[in-house]
């Protein structure tokens, strides 16, 4: 079905005509009399005006409508506030009957489906159910929905009705394109699939009111048309997986075994036919028709089970306010209603003890944030928790609270009941799963050390307050001072970061109304596209005041002439002063910071830090007269408007998602959550893994946003796990590859909504997040491989023997104390001489010393019906061969552990970059042949029949015998630096056939190095005294820093996590290493668990939940698992580099010497060291910084008129902390920061501007009409 939008009234205005239109003999034009003919009368046939409608309605009619409705409903307030002049009766909204002394029955217009619809309240989990029922009854139970919102409202309100039909508040095509091109399951990125629904509940394809061309999706993105979401019984997977692969026998229909299988090992494919055919179909179609992820949208009611889920839908679900949160901050003053959906309504007849009522029957423009809430508390709904300073709760943080005491091992049962509610599997096992505790969540705040909980629940999910805070995780106050984390009122005095504009008591209604909100009647695929505002709309530049026209891509709009409040209109000028006026009370207004005033040091307003950051220029120099030009500010102002936009410093904090796993079971037969809401198998649980704050990025935004600097996030980094129907997971934790080769691990920029005067830092350094999955891979020699289990099967997936696990599985911990602490579940392979592995995929990688290079097959380590779940070939050697022989294989690197594809399809609509060539290859340090260099992209394509790698196309390379006796390679981009007994080399493989030495550093400064580990500008090495640190500013040409040596006697491999080294030290067990300041490295502390850590050879680390956990490979002693930061042992968990305190918390010891652990899925590592992106970006053209670009953070450069940067490096800067007091602006070293001679204030300066410099453009009448094309 497609909706065309038409001018109704003009159509039949014009059609009215036609038919009017005599027919006459020629000589009469039906206009007036022919000069030739004189007649008597007029020809022209009048027509009869038509009824007069409800607008011109007396009261005493309207109250004809209701006079039957108002015996029952006595005490019902009007829709519509009396002094908005609206005369309506009931049946005007509503139909039915009006009719006195009628039953219920008879008044009521009934609903086919009599079992759904019990009571007037909105129904929990109600989702589909409206598309099953009739126009009439969807007009009776909600006037405002969009199905026959055109009946009911569109007389008065058509335009606004019709914009909305096409806003992305209805079709959502923003998470379902992204979700969909990210993990590869559609190949465009301009979205194409969205949800909308017709009166008869029909699904809609919307087509966009005028015709869209190229340039119009380029430019602006706006989008020709969106289609429903294809049925998943349709699709291809995107991504193929070993299970998904050609191949395989038919399997009986009863889900037998069959009786040709060996036993041991079943059938490994989904289908004996091609792709898309039985269960070899996408997954991701799937979760996105059942997986409540930004569902509901504005097509259905709110989900109306948890406090802050209560809402009506369509227009209603917006302007009815329900009672969703008892916070004044996001409430406003509907904050005195509660949170629990309840009605206050004076209508008697309304039950005021049960949820799903609005507050009141009547329609408000003074909406509060918490109904916004209701939609975009999640990041695929633009995850605008940040403005409320809240984000999601990492199930961990004062977990204490929020289990039971006794362990809770959900049923099948309760897991389905809990997850239709709530996605998060963790809800089955806590409490929160329970809705009367979650009422109450917010209440243990006063019992709550390490955070404090929102009052709403969107999802039925949990949310924690965001609290300013230091690097090693302090609290500060609001002038920067510790506070004690013992004092009992230290969320009191610390800072909740918060946006500036609530904390000013702005609603999200107070900045993005009409257009913003209802649309433009454009289709959009990606959020700020269809926004108008920004903020130089209200705050002006630093030269000029703002025209009150707004500049965002989706319109001009005039708001001074036509944005206006309940109260009056919503901005006034006062002098030069610029003044808004509150949506929520008459009584509230405030001013307008100009930023044109915080540089003018004769206005009151001016702020010397202010004027500092916005006039310095790019040779240090600042203050004085501004550039006379767009293009010489450009050029000489460091942080001109048109590169960057204002969030980049005026930004507290972002969150970062680093991870959601999303299992799908197919023994879970639940309805599709839109749609017919058909119900079959399969449902997909959605389970956030690390949830931070405490980490700062920067990048590039898309095309539409003029790929302006800006904050980017880690978004919709999913790993998926598949269970079948005889509960075997034929894939476990694999991450996905988006539509193009990126990894799937997906990074977005965005607005974090997180406003501030005072921005956050960006936060360089990796590593602390990686995911290592269920399974640790540990390599011992001669002895083979293990994979470890280390963590729970179920959700929350808590690390054995952490403190999660002591608090979600107390019953698991106590058996695991009880058993020594030792880990008891592992599966092995054996091997010639493991000395390296990394897993990536479904495939383990290894160094084998002198049986070379192996990559294992582990696509089945948690598929129960293999007995050996890690196999070198699922078949014989004919049909897969995956070794390459070296002499003596001592490392190995891979360009990341991310999954990426340089060899897939490229689009050019989709405006991504070309992936470098060399993350198609592995690199291999060999003792005797120096590099050796194989192409593995074979393994990722999906084709099962090309699984070899060729030793004829083997790269060896040893030029005069400079890389013999390599111990060990690791790769920053197309750049590899390698340790050999003679020292480093560095290795340029961007011709990954034709690698080339670069750089060295031989002169005896290292002493039989052993690894090397890169971060940001500095190499940290280990030999034989220890660590030692290189400086890499120039990367071809290595410089010793002596001075940074730190004497270590047994170092071994090591890992660098932001501001700490991890080294392990043999029998002394793993020394933990202060890099705040790179070239002043200290010993922070020398851990070995009361002498247990003796015989330590390698480490790596990652996180869970709320902690941080060490690998530690301990030679005779096994796999060690070291809890390094967890919330119980380190009150400063949330910063971004808190002192570790480590605990010894697992082991499980192996026949052979642990001698090398695998390094996890890299999730924050979005560009490599030499600018080379490595996961997808969800905005067409966002992409992260280049590698000159990045060089512009710490290097100066040459400006020159006419460009940007000159192409040379220059030296080292580094930016000081700027301190004002005394109205005096000082650096960190105390010199004074003088600024240039002060002009005299231009008039422009001191007045507002009398004619706005751009006029707004109004929309063509033409765009109103459907066009034939």
């Amino acid at each position: 079905v497609e909706r065309w939008t038409l001018n109704v009234e003009r159509l039949l205005f014009l059609a009215l005509l036609v038919l009017s239109h005599p027919i006459t003999a020629q000589e009469s034009s039906g206009y007036g009399p022919a000069t030739s003919n004189p007649v008597t009368g007029s020809t022209i046939t009048r027509v009869s005006l038509p009824p007069r409608n409800w607008i011109d309605q007396t009261q005493a009619e309207a109250d004809r409508k209701s006079v039957g409705c108002l015996q029952c409903h006595q005490g019902i307030e009007p829709m519509h506030r009396a002094e908005q002049n609206v005369v309506l009766g009931c049946i005007d909204c509503h139909g039915g009957n009006p009719a006195m002394h009628l039953k219920k029955e008879q008044a009521h217009i009934l609903p086919k489906n009599k079992e759904f619809w019990k009571t007037s309240a909105k129904p929990p989990n109600s989702n589909a159910w409206l598309n099953h029922e009739s126009p009439e009854f969807i007009r009776f139970l909600n006037p405002g929905d969009l199905r026959i919102a055109e009946q009911s409202c569109g007389l008065c309100h058509g335009e606004i009705i019709r914009n909305v039909d096409h806003s992305m508040m209805n079709h959502g095509a923003m998470l379902w394109g992204a979700a969909l091109y990210n993990n590869g399951a559609y190949p465009e990125k301009n979205y194409r699939f969205g949800q909308a629904y017709g009166a008869d509940g029909a699904p809609l394809k919307l087509i966009n009111y005028t015709p869209v061309t190229p340039e119009d999706t380029e430019v602006h993105g706006i989008l020709p048309f969106i289609e429903p979401l294809p049925r998943f019984n349709l699709s291809n997977p995107g991504n193929i997986l070993r299970i998904f692969e050609k191949g395989g026998r038919k399997p009986l229909s009863l889900g037998l075994p069959a009786s040709e299988e060996p036993n041991g090992k079943p059938d490994r494919r989904l289908s004996e036919r091609g792709l898309g055919t039985l269960n070899r179909t996408d997954p991701v179609f799937l979760g996105l028709q059942k997986t409540r992820l930004h569902d509901p949208l504005l097509g259905f009611f709110g989900s109306n089970d948890h406090p802050g889920d209560y809402r009506s839908s369509g227009c209603s679900a917006c302007h009815v306010v329900y009672a969703n949160d008892r916070s004044p901050t996001n409430s406003g003053w509907w904050s005195k209603f509660g949170h629990q959906g309840l009605s206050f309504t004076a209508d008697e007849s309304i039950p005021k003890t049960e949820r799903g009522h609005p507050i009141m029957h009547q329609f408000t423009r003074s909406i509060p944030s918490s109904q916004c809430m209701n939609c975009h508390m999640h990041q695929g709904n633009l995850f605008v928790n940040p403005y409320l300073g809240y984000t999601w709760w990492d199930q961990e943080t004062d977990g204490e609270l929020m289990y039971p005491k006794e362990q809770h091992n959900p049923t099948d049962s309760e897991l389905v009941r809990s997850t239709m509610e709530n996605p998060e599997a963790a809800a089955a096992r806590g409490l929160w799963g329970d809705k009367t505790f979650l009422d109450e969540v917010a209440e243990l705040n006063p019992q709550l050390k390490h955070t404090q909980f929102a009052d709403y629940h969107g999802h039925g999910w949990v949310f924690r307050a965001v609290f300013k805070h230091d690097r090693k995780g302090d609290l500060l106050d609001l002038d920067d001072n510790k506070i004690d984390n013992n004092d009992p009122r230290k969320f009191a005095k610390a800072v909740h970061l918060k946006d500036v504009h609530l904390a000013h008591g702005m609603q999200c209604g107070d900045c993005h109304f009409n257009v913003d909100v209802h649309g433009n009647g454009m289709l959009y695929g990606e959020p700020r596209n269809a926004t108008t505002i920004t903020c130089v709309d209200c705050h002006g530049t630093i030269d000029q005041r703002p025209t009150l026209i707004t500049s965002g891509n989706a319109g001009q709009i005039d708001l001074a002439n036509t944005s206006n409040t309940p109260f009056g209109p919503r901005f006034v000028w006062e002098g030069s002063s610029l003044y808004q006026q509150s949506s929520m009370s008459p009584d509230v207004r405030w001013e307008i910071p100009q930023t044109i005033d915080t540089i003018d040091p004769l206005s009151p307003h001016y702020n010397p830090k202010s004027a500092y950051a916005k006039t310095l220029r790019r040779d240090e120099k600042w203050g004085g007269a501004l550039p006379a030009t767009p293009t010489e500010r450009r050029v000489k102002l460091a942080h001109d408007n048109s590169a960057m936009d204002c969030q980049i410093c005026h930004t507290s904090w972002a969150t970062s998602c680093f991870g959601c796993h999303l299992p799908m079971k197919a023994n879970q037969r639940v309805p599709q959550n839109k749609f017919e809401g058909v119900t079959d198998r399969n449902y997909t649980t959605y389970n956030p893994q690390v949830v931070r704050d405490d980490v700062f990025m920067l990048g590039i935004d898309g095309t539409v946003k003029k790929n302006r600097m800006a904050v980017i996030r880690s978004s919709s980094a999913v790993v998926v796990s598949s269970q079948n129907a005889n509960r075997e997971w034929v894939y476990s934790q694999q991450q996905t590859f988006s539509a193009e080769g990126y990894s799937g691990q997906a990074f977005n920029p965005h607005f974090p909504h997180t406003t501030s005067s005072v921005g956050t830092m960006l936060g360089f350094g990796t590593g602390t997040v990686n995911f290592f999955g269920r399974y640790a891979y540990i390599g011992e020699g001669k002895e083979g491989l293990h994979a470890v289990v280390w963590t729970e099967p179920d959700e929350p997936q808590a690390v054995i023997g952490s403190h999660f696990q002591s608090i979600a599985y107390p019953v698991d911990y106590k058996k695991h104390i009880d058993g020594g602490s030792l880990l008891t579940e592992a599966y092995e392979h054996s091997g010639h001489d493991i000395e390296d592995i990394v897993l990536r995929g479904e495939y383990l990688y290894t160094a084998n010393g002198p049986g070379g290079f192996e990559v294992f097959d582990v696509a089945n380590i948690d598929q129960k019906a293999f007995s050996e779940r890690i196999v070198s070939s699922p078949v014989s050697p004919l049909g897969q061969r995956t070794r390459i022989h070296t002499k003596h294989a001592t490392s190995i690197a891979l360009p990341s552990t991310l999954a990426l594809d340089p060899a897939r399809q490229h689009l050019a609509e989709n405006e991504e970059q070309p992936i470098d060539l060399f993350y198609a290859f592995v690199f291999i340090s060999d003792r005797e042949e120096g590099l050796v260099i194989s192409n593995v992209a074979t393994l990722v394509d999906g084709n099962p029949d090309n699984n070899f790698l060729k030793e004829s196309e083997t790269v060896r390379f040893n030029p005069n015998g400079a890389l013999t006796g390599a111990t060990f390679v690791a790769a920053t981009g197309h750049r590899l630096y390698m340790t050999t007994p003679r020292g480093l080399y560095v290795v340029d493989v961007s011709d990954p056939t034709r690698p080339r030495i670069v750089g060295e550093l031989t002169n005896g400064f290292l002493k039989n190095p052993r690894c090397i580990a890169i971060q940001f500008r500095y190499g940290f090495i280990t030999d034989d005294d220890g660590l030692k640190v290189v400086d890499l500013t120039e990367p071809t040409r290595p410089v010793p820093i002596p001075r940074a040596t730190l004497r270590l006697n047994h170092a071994g491999r090591l890992y660098v996590a932001r501001t700490y080294a991890y080294v392990a030290n043999g029998p002394e067990g793993l020394a933990i290493i202060d890099l705040e300041n790179p070239e002043r490295p200290h010993l922070d502390q020398m851990f070995n668990a009361g002498g247990a850590l003796n015989d330590t050879r390698a480490v790596q680390i990652g996180s869970v939940s709320a902690s941080e956990f060490a690998l530690v490979a301990d030679g005779k002693n096994g796999l060690r698992v070291v809890q390094l930061i967890s919330p119980d042992t380190v009150a400063g968990a949330q910063g971004f580099s808190p002192r570790p305190s480590p605990k010894l918390i697992a082991t499980y010891p192996t026949k052979g010497e642990t001698i090398c652990v695998s390094r996890g899925l890299e999730r924050d590592r979005v560009v490599d060291e030499t600018g080379g992106q490595t996961v997808v970006f969800g905005r067409r053209g966002a992409r992260p910084f280049h590698l000159d670009e990045m060089d512009r953070f710490y290097r100066r450069s040459t400006f020159a008129e006419g460009k940007d940067f000159d192409p040379r490096k220059g030296e080292l800067y580094r930016v000081e902390d700027v301190t004002l007091s005394g109205g005096v602006l000082t650096g960190k070293s105390g010199e004074v920061l003088t600024p240039l001679a002060t002009p005299t204030p231009s008039p422009q300066s001191m007045t507002v501007p009398v004619e706005p410099e751009v006029e707004p453009s109004a929309i063509p009448p033409s765009k109103l009409f459907r066009r034939d094309y």
